[in-house]
């Protein structure tokens, strides 16, 4: 069976579970390409929580992704209406911002409204899908303090001021889960160009670690989990538009260092993790 034939039918699957029925799942964008909840790994997530039953707030920071979101949704709503299910089609919720803004009170501003709006002021389901992507070499003049402050902002500043504002608004439901998608570019060998971005994506695992000793056990979100991905390297847009000296490259490093199958990662791939970590199977799954 094809991975694209596999992939049809996992998703017939979930749509006979509906599993994550009822629950509220925010998933926010990559901002490499305009992409996130739309293409590449956003939208394979989106696509495998929201065909198991869970609404979805999908963000996305330029009018170009609009039409993109539009197709998502319609996806969604096709796989359903094809299938035997009779449940009503999730509520897809579509969010413009940049996470990356010097100042993010904005973007926090307007999912929590949308959560007011759309579904009681609850979430269920977090999914940091989010990467300001800098490649600036040290010592010859590209790393500067603007291109820090851009990675912190989009990669570190805006995970930690939203979970501070859903914590303080009462938000999250019990046996939540919070995942944030990170990279093996953390650890593994990678160009010259990517320590800044590597930084700030081992911040965001370090976060996810704490945040699962501080509050795993908080007063009404107990049974709560924290887990970080460390996602190598996968055919998304970003593997599309590199070069191709440069992709054989990768995917020869990761096929030596880091690869279980004879294939590089598909985006499919890290969904189906996305997709165990965010059932009742993970309850005491932190990785």
């Amino acid at each position: 069976m094809s991975i694209v034939d596999e992939a049809a039918h996992t998703q017939f699957l979930r749509l006979q579970e509906q599993d994550l029925k009822g629950k509220v799942a925010l998933i926010t964008r990559s901002d490499i390409y305009p992409s996130g909840a739309t293409k590449g790994i956003g939208r394979a997530i989106t696509i495998e929580l929201a065909t198991r039953g869970a609404s979805i707030i999908g963000t996305y920071s330029s009018p170009e992704s609009v039409h993109l979101f539009s197709t998502l949704s319609q996806t969604i709503s096709s796989l359903y209406s094809s299938s035997s299910v009779t449940t009503l089609v999730p509520k897809f919720i579509g969010l413009q911002f940049h996470i990356a803004l010097p100042d993010s009170s904005g973007a926090v501003a307007n999912i929590l409204e949308a959560l007011t709006t759309h579904f009681s002021s609850k979430i269920d389901i977090v999914i940091f899908n989010a990467a300001v992507m800098t490649l600036a070499k040290m010592g010859e003049g590209s790393v500067r303090e603007d291109v820090v402050d851009l990675a912190l902002a989009g990669n570190v500043r805006f995970p930690v001021m939203l979970v501070e504002h859903l914590l303080r608004e009462n938000v999250f439901r019990k046996q939540g889960r919070v995942i944030a998608v990170s990279s093996e570019g953390v650890r593994a060998r990678r160009p010259d160009g990517g320590a800044i971005y590597a930084a700030t994506k081992a911040a965001l695992e370090c976060l996810m670690r704490k945040w699962a000793d501080e509050l795993g056990n908080r007063p009404g979100m107990e049974g709560t989990t924290f887990n970080s991905i460390s996602v190598g390297f996968t055919k998304t847009e970003a593997y599309r538009k590199i070069s191709p000296e440069l992709r054989d490259k990768l995917e020869t490093s990761d096929a030596a260092e880091v690869a279980v199958a004879n294939r590089i990662g598909e985006v499919e791939d890290v969904a189906g993790v996305v997709g165990l970590l965010v059932s009742e199977k993970a309850q005491v799954s932190q990785m």
